[in-house]
């Protein structure tokens, strides 16, 4: 392949020869250091083969010396097609435009997309947006970074608790994060709340910040319970006193079962160690893949690709290069014991309970049940002691 690059580049020919002494001149040529490939006989008097431009120009004494006659049949290589492209420069022209079209379309911003709102307005954020510099019909250079349309999103708009920028092609994204409306109403002392169990479970700890707790340590509450009341005063009137609203944790101790399958036969991904470089243009939001440039070595690898945008001064331009690392991987079948599937099987239900707790969440212990092997997979039953936080809130409806 690499011996085949410089023949692209200088052009070859594809040359019919016709003569008496025909191996006479391809002795003569070599001789003369002519380097001649593909040879095919058709007869006696008569081959064919392939050799670069500048040595056909050598030719001219072998082919008088030996009395051979010489006809081209194809012409390949980077001169030929520049001149057939300088006699289409239409073609050339309308390809040019076309480049300069894609660079002018995907440069600019054609959207602006607003999602995970719920009570801001999409109005809103799109005016603030503008006041950044994202609008449609913008420069995407001229667009400030991720970081700091977040930052100055984030400060004018203090009912999300986060924001997120992203730019896809020609796309403007804003993903917003909204504060819980329980927090919103009792910032704006319109809907306090209490605290209600959403399962049933053992109390384990209470972490009260505000209200009058009505449970205590040890104490098995069933789901819809009240935890908190939002109300200070006379516990045997619960609706009288001040009202101030709930707030805080109740952590209990719960109970979940899991069943879990896990194949005795593994296939996991594994990497040789073996890894190539590969370069491209990119225009707009477009890689620009060039035929026959940088190939693919391997069967099977996983990419990793890093943009490098060209800048003048501190304006980053549409287009650029990106570097492609292809690592090589291939997969591995591995064949697992029952007990080895059922260490595997018990780690992925607690990754998948701890997932499901959220942070406040912990596993106090475990117990696997029934294990058995059907089919070539051991499926198990898992029984889990955890504590989590099962305290929800539920509005006051004042008046009832």
């Amino acid at each position: 392949m690499q011996k085949q690059w410089p023949r692209k580049i200088q052009g070859s020919l594809r040359v019919e020869l016709t003569g008496p002494a025909l191996e006479r001149f391809i002795n003569n040529a070599l001789n003369r250091g002519i380097h001649i490939s593909r040879i095919v006989w058709l007869s006696r008097n008569r081959i064919r083969l392939t050799l670069s431009v500048g040595d056909y120009f050598q030719l001219r004494p072998v082919l008088k010396g030996t009395r051979t006659k010489s006809r081209i049949l194809e012409k390949k290589g980077l001169p030929f097609w520049w001149m057939r492209l300088r006699r289409r420069q239409f073609f050339l022209w309308g390809f040019l435009l076309f480049i300069l079209m894609i660079f002018s379309l995907t440069s600019v911003i054609w959207s602006v997309e607003v999602e995970g709102n719920e009570t801001v307005p999409s109005k809103e954020i799109v005016r603030l947006l503008q006041k950044e510099g994202v609008y449609i019909g913008q420069l995407k250079s001229r667009v400030p970074s991720n970081e700091e349309i977040q930052y100055r999103l984030q400060s004018g708009l203090p009912q999300v608790s986060w924001v997120g920028f992203r730019m896809e092609g020609t796309r403007a994204v804003v993903t917003v994060v909204e504060k819980k409306r329980v927090d919103e109403r009792e910032q704006q002392g319109n809907g306090p709340i209490q605290l209600v169990a959403r399962r049933n479970a053992m109390i384990y700890d209470i972490r009260v910040e505000r209200g009058r707790p009505l449970v205590e340590v040890n104490e098995p509450v069933k789901k819809g319970q009240l935890l908190v009341s939002g109300w200070y005063g006379d516990p045997d009137q619960p609706d009288s006193g001040k009202l101030v609203g709930a707030k805080g944790k109740v952590m209990g101790e719960v109970w979940y079962d899991s069943t879990v399958t896990v194949p005795l036969a593994q296939k996991r991904k594994v990497y040789t160690g073996n890894r190539e470089m590969a370069w491209f243009p990119y225009v707009g939001s477009r890689m620009i893949r060039i035929p026959f440039m940088f190939p693919e070595s391997f069967q099977r690898y996983e990419t990793i690709r890093t943009t490098h945008a060209l800048q003048i001064r501190n304006r980053r331009l549409p287009f650029g290069w990106v570097e492609e690392e292809r690592l090589e991987m291939k997969w591995v079948h591995q064949k697992l014991g029952v007990k080895q599937a059922i260490a595997l099987g018990k780690e992925r239900a607690r990754e998948d309970l701890m997932a499901k707790m959220g942070e406040d969440g912990r596993i106090l212990g475990e117990k696997i049940l029934h294990p058995r092997v059907v089919d070539g997979k051991v499926i198990m039953k898992i029984h889990f002691d955890a504590v989590e936080n099962i305290a929800v809130s539920q509005p006051i409806l004042q008046g009832d």
